[in-house]
């Protein structure tokens, strides 16, 4: 062998060694190996800030926005897990992955405490997607790993995502939960090279569904079809089986918050699928399908409101606050970019609308309030 070719191999396994050094140090100092802990192998956005375009959603003068995830996967302006007051569970209306670091619903609530003198803090637990099955699971795999964290209140803000999801859906696996555990899912609980190439992909896929359209789109509600006409009759069939699933899932909801040592309290979601105009519900002549069956816009509000109402009743029979913000229809068209996500605008009248409701139930303290059970007054 040439004096020139072995210098070249020695140069080259003296590189790969000291790479593979590094890599080993760098997964015993940040990785999970001599450790366990489930943040590892969520599929959570965490401990970045993630720069996102909104000029094709809605109108503003800074459309670049800023996406923060502590290291805990969480949203909002706090140092530690210890300080927060109301963590608030929920899918991407609560995300607000559109909807810049400091303006979320959360931040408008979390603002008017402050201006009355009282250091609230509500954290963001809002996952893109997710739906009841998902916030089950967020108990034993997310909240119960977060070092210091014992919310007073956990806030859900739930109906859209559950309104036709069957266990089993992609959004709502935390983890992959076969029974092979498999060289990747031992990568995803323990590496950190890995975990770091996970997030990169995870923010490149990000910004690809947005420039294809996959991601979230804006509706031009002044050009949308309304109709005063459901193209159903009847929902009871349709929706028994769901429905009573769904009250078994907010049962066990209320469980674990309160072994979590929380106070539940839950938001129902409005939608601009449907519009209040001189006193009638009109519904959008949008379609989509239920499994095999075709509704409107206003079968949507039909059908949403008897899930809002299971919602309503099953903290009725558990002494839990229900706030019944869906019932209130008041929204405009630019209230909202789309049919379910709210522009900066919506989110302030969110926020606002919680914080009014919110502020009356810590003013009358944990147990009185629980103690009066139903729906929290709209007014």
């Amino acid at each position: 062998m040439k004096p020139r070719l072995k210098r070249s191999i020695r140069i080259l396994l003296v590189n790969m060694i000291i790479v593979g050094l590094g890599v080993v140090a760098s997964e015993l100092i940040f990785g999970g190996w001599l450790r366990s802990n489930n943040l590892y192998k969520l599929n959570l956005i965490q401990a970045q800030t993630i720069k996102y375009n909104t000029e094709n959603l809605y109108l503003s003068a800074s459309p670049m926005i800023s996406y923060t995830r502590d290291k805990y996967g969480l949203r909002g302006s706090f140092g530690d897990p210890s300080e927060i007051d109301i963590l608030t569970v929920g899918g991407s209306t609560t995300d607000q992955r559109n909807i810049m670091d400091g303006e979320t619903w959360q931040d408008v609530i979390q603002a008017r405490f402050k201006q009355i003198g009282n250091e609230f803090v509500i954290a963001n637990a809002g996952v893109d997607g997710q739906s009841t099955f998902g916030h089950i699971k967020n108990f034993d795999w997310w909240f119960s790993e977060i070092p210091n964290l014992k919310p007073k209140y956990i806030l859900f803000y739930v109906g859209i995502n559950d309104f036709y999801k069957d266990e089993g859906a992609g959004y709502d696996a935390l983890i992959s939960t076969n029974g092979t555990w498999s060289v990747r899912q031992t990568l995803s609980e323990k590496s950190a090279v890995y975990n770091l190439l996970r997030t990169i992909k995870g923010i490149y896929q990000a910004q690809f569904e947005r420039k294809v359209g996959l991601a979230h789109h804006s509706v031009n509600h002044s050009k949308v079809g309304w109709s005063s006409n459901p193209m159903l009759k009847s929902y009871d069939d349709l929706m028994k089986t769901r429905l009573n699933e769904y009250a078994e899932r907010l049962n066990i909801l209320i469980d674990k918050a309160r072994d979590f040592g929380s106070i539940p309290i839950f938001v129902t979601q409005p939608s601009r699928t449907y519009r209040k105009k001189h006193g009638v519900i009109e519904g959008s002549k949008w379609t989509i399908r239920y499994d095999n069956t075709q509704i409107n816009g206003l079968d949507f509000y039909y059908m949403i409101r008897k899930l809002d109402n299971v919602t309503i009743s099953i903290c009725q029979a558990r002494g839990v606050v229900c706030i019944d913000m869906a019932k209130d229809t008041e929204w405009e068209d630019d209230d909202f970019y789309d049919r379910w996500h709210m522009t900066p605008k919506g989110t302030i009248k969110v926020g606002l609308y919680l914080y009014e409701r919110l502020k009356k139930i810590v003013d009358a303290g944990e147990q009185s309030v629980v103690a009066k059970a139903g729906s929290f007054p709209n007014d």
